[in-house]
């Protein structure tokens, strides 16, 4: 510990220090995403002899300043705002900070940790500037009375808010300026990103291509211009002032080698292949905050950037013209790449490489739809079992699995109820037996299964009118190639209960295909009309659904048949031969 040495043979004297854990707060995005921070360190105090201290406090204290002179009055007047806007106290000794009695503290090293809460919408630091400035101080001073002189110590803290942790912020997205410019010109010029350390350099890609004779490219330049915003509540009203400020500039000719033309005999080649210019440019950043400031949106300070490009073309009457693109950039402040004491910004091409490679990481995870390049099969394997229908093998694959007449109408007919039962008496869902049992009386049921689909409507393919069927109406059976598919399913598939309740390793499971290839081919259009078509529910009289899939002629003729015959047969005994409707 630093210790004052004695002078002229006087005692040394106590140090107070500050030792923050961090000399600044890093926000992550904007006040409304980002979370609260905290300040901690530690308050060491050396005394090399006893002292009587009546109490020990920090303060954590934010100012803010914004000054300017008036230019629209005929004599300048200063406008000037200085505040105080955050002062928080920490009583480190006694904690209760009470001052009524002084206390004795032994010769030695003593620590107290310290620990401030930063608020998500605190103001970030603006430095740089003589007259407009955002700064926080921390101070800690030691009473030891009257008769003594306190003893105080104070830190500067900055407050960085930087980029949010989202990927989409961090990720790099381009700036693209493609036009035709006065008929003498095309160009396309690209910014690779749009977010930028202080202190680092930004690039722009260009690709000229002269479109008229005579027209040619002369000196190109970029520079950065930084545009102040500044808010102030005067004489009852609130008052703003803006002044823009070159921060930063290059110029320069175009690379002698810029220039691609297509060789002789080569026909394929880029549309913007053909006579044009292309290069690079480069702009560095100034690393210091007093030439440029990152950008701030705070209420009483705003600063923001724009990236301007200059394209000078010498015509061919003589005169010179000007091609401007403009560009919006963002300026911040990495946690890696804090500013010194002297506000400058040290730039370590290792850290910048390591977080390029950091980004490149979390961009590549998930990849966008364009870069799905794993997604294709691999070579040399058959695709049967597991190809999606539309792929190669989808005839049979989309076959397979698709539910025959028998089994796409047992829902309609399965108790479900009875299952809902079960699992609310258990109150952790049916278990393995009862599934058990339901799968073999649904194994045993299937020879019955055409027994209790009885159709309650049908409709010829002439367009006639549906009968309805009565009540006591015998139940004939479905045509007999109904269940014909159905059948010739079940003899293929025999359904193993005991493997069925088994679960497969992982391993296991991703060895066996998704689909069980069948030998049937697709039929035939006039095949595939001539079969019944799926089955529908239609409510009968006492409100129940039954299946009712579509009949053939004779079938139709037959009920016809049955119902006239039944309907002869059901005279009402209250009525006698010859009575009408109304009762006449």
């Amino acid at each position: 510990m630093p210790r004052a040495g004695a002078v002229f043979g006087g005692a040394a004297k106590p140090v107070l220090e500050i030792k923050p854990d961090s000399p600044f707060v890093v926000f992550y995005g904007e006040p409304s995403e980002s979370q609260n921070a905290e300040l901690t360190g530690k308050l060491v105090l050396t005394n090399p002899e006893s002292m009587s201290v009546r109490s020990i406090r920090m303060t954590l204290t934010g100012m803010r300043k914004v000054a300017w002179s008036t230019t629209n009055t005929v004599t300048p007047q200063p406008i000037m705002n200085k505040c105080k806007f955050l002062a928080e106290n920490l009583n480190m000794f006694p904690a209760d900070g009470s001052k009524n009695k002084p206390h004795k503290i032994n010769a030695g090293t003593h620590e107290w940790d310290f620990k401030f809460q930063m608020p998500s919408n605190l103001d970030e630091s603006v430095e740089g500037l003589s007259s407009n400035w955002i700064v926080y101080n921390l101070t800690a001073t030691v009473d030891r009375g009257y008769m003594s002189k306190q003893l105080s110590a104070s830190t500067h803290i900055r407050v960085i808010r930087t980029l949010g942790r989202d990927l989409m912020e961090t990720m790099p997205m381009d700036q693209i300026n493609e036009d035709i410019w006065a008929s003498k010109l095309a160009y396309k010029i690209t910014v690779p990103q749009k977010n930028y350390i202080v202190g680092t350099a930004v690039t722009a890609d260009f690709v000229l291509i002269p479109l008229r004779k005579g027209v040619e490219i002369a000196t190109i330049k970029m520079e950065l211009i930084e545009s102040r915003q500044l808010f102030c509540d005067y004489a009852g009203r609130r008052i703003s002032h803006q002044h823009d400020m070159v921060v930063a500039t290059v110029e320069g000719d175009m690379p002698e080698n810029s220039a691609h033309i297509v060789p002789t005999g080569v026909e394929d080649a880029d549309e913007l292949f053909d006579e044009s210019h292309r290069f690079s440019m480069s702009l560095e950043l100034p690393k210091s905050l007093k030439n440029c400031r990152q950008s701030v949106d705070t209420e009483n300070i705003r600063l923001s950037h724009k990236l301007r490009l200059y394209v000078n073309l010498h015509n061919p009457e003589g005169h010179t013209s000007q091609l401007l693109v403009k560009n919006h950039l963002h300026l911040f402040i990495s946690p890696n790449l804090p500013p010194n004491e002297d506000q400058s910004v040290v730039v370590d091409q290792s850290v910048l490489s390591a977080q390029a490679m950091q980004d490149v990481v979390n961009q590549n995870a998930p990849p966008t739809y364009g870069l799905h390049q794993l997604d294709e099969l691999y070579n040399d394997i058959d695709p049967s079992g597991f190809m999606t229908p539309g792929g190669h093998g989808s005839i049979v694959n989309s076959g397979s699995n698709t539910p025959f007449y028998g089994h796409s109408r047992s829902g309609s007919i399965e108790d479900l109820t009875s299952m809902d039962a079960v699992a609310h008496q258990t109150g952790g869902g049916a278990s393995a037996t009862a599934l058990h049992n339901r799968l073999q009386n649904l194994n045993l049921s299937q020879n019955s299964r055409s027994a209790r689909f009885a159709p309650s409507r049908q409709h010829s393919s002439g367009g006639s009118t549906p009968h309805s069927m009565p009540d006591d109406a015998p139940i004939h059976a479905p045509p007999s190639n109904y269940f014909a598919g159905a059948d010739a399913f079940h003899n293929q598939a025999d359904y193993d209960m005991e493997a069925l309740a088994r679960t497969p390793s992982y391993n296991t499971a991703v060895r066996t295909p998704a689909r069980t290839p069948i030998s049937e081919d697709l039929p035939t259009y006039e095949i595939a009309t001539s079969r019944p078509s799926s089955p529908s529910r239609t409510p009968t009289r006492s409100g129940q659904t039954t299946p009712s899939p579509a009949r053939s002629l004779d079938t139709l003729t037959e009920e016809t048949e049955r119902n006239t015959h039944m309907n002869s047969r059901r005279v009402s005994p209250r009525r006698s031969p010859g009575t009408t409707d109304d009762g006449r």
